[in-house]
């Protein structure tokens, strides 16, 4: 899109070319759906140095009179600041224009559609050694239980971006809640028909340890 440049009574040339720019942001999941992210946006010149072309904010603060609000995020703070840096290369400055943009999560959506369902689902967990031991059902329960975690981890997948920097603490909630589970599952199959050798029931308690669940 074309833009006209204004020319100013003190001789400054201002140019306002309208423009979409794209920026990638470091993702911190750790604390998702309740996570806050930071993104920075850096606009300066690399060829000319600040003594040819200088890069100035005109305001300190980004203009928001046509922010259009969004469903999943939230915008926390916008702020821009112009910082002159100095290379090992060159003496001259090279100034910069900084904007940064946190933005919260909002939490609405995952409240109903993954703490709630993660709450249900550990409940059902303790119902599973609230049954008798001689009931039938106490296997089938927590069979159930376990592919329901399966399903509910692929679904929590789907939701977050793909990261590896870091895993989400709901995550390691699931998966500790699903080793309890398994380590159940086999140890009460194991009490029924007694072929769990000792050298595996030794196997099943040091991780059930580890997992902070003891048998």
């Amino acid at each position: 899109m074309n833009s006209r440049a204004m020319l100013e009574p003190s001789g400054n040339v201002f140019w306002p070319p309208p423009t979409k720019l794209r920026s990638t942001c470091p993702v911190d999941v750790t604390y998702f759906p309740f996570d806050d992210q930071t993104c920075i946006m850096k606009m300066g010149s690399w060829i000319y140095d600040g003594l040819q072309v200088d890069v100035m904010n005109r305001t300190s603060e980004v203009d928001l009179s046509n922010y259009v609000p969004n469903g999943e995020w939230e915008l926390l703070d916008a702020r821009i600041v112009r910082n002159v840096v100095y290379y090992s290369c060159c003496t001259e400055p090279f100034p910069d224009v900084t904007i940064t943009l946190v933005i919260r999560r909002k939490t609405l959506y995952y409240m109903y559609n993954v703490v709630m369902p993660c709450m249900m689902m550990s409940v059902l967990t303790l119902l599973v050694f609230c049954l008798p031991p001689d009931s039938g059902e106490k296997i089938a329960l927590g069979v159930t239980v376990l592919l329901a975690f399966s399903v509910f981890m692929l679904a929590i997948a789907e939701k977050m971006p793909e990261t590896s920097e870091s895993i989400p603490l709901l995550g390691k909630y699931l998966m500790s809640l699903m080793k309890l589970i398994a380590v159940f599952i086999v140890k009460m199959r194991s009490s029924n028909v007694d072929l769990l050798a000792a050298t595996i029931d030794n196997f099943l308690h040091t991780i059930s340890h580890k997992s902070c669940f003891p048998l």
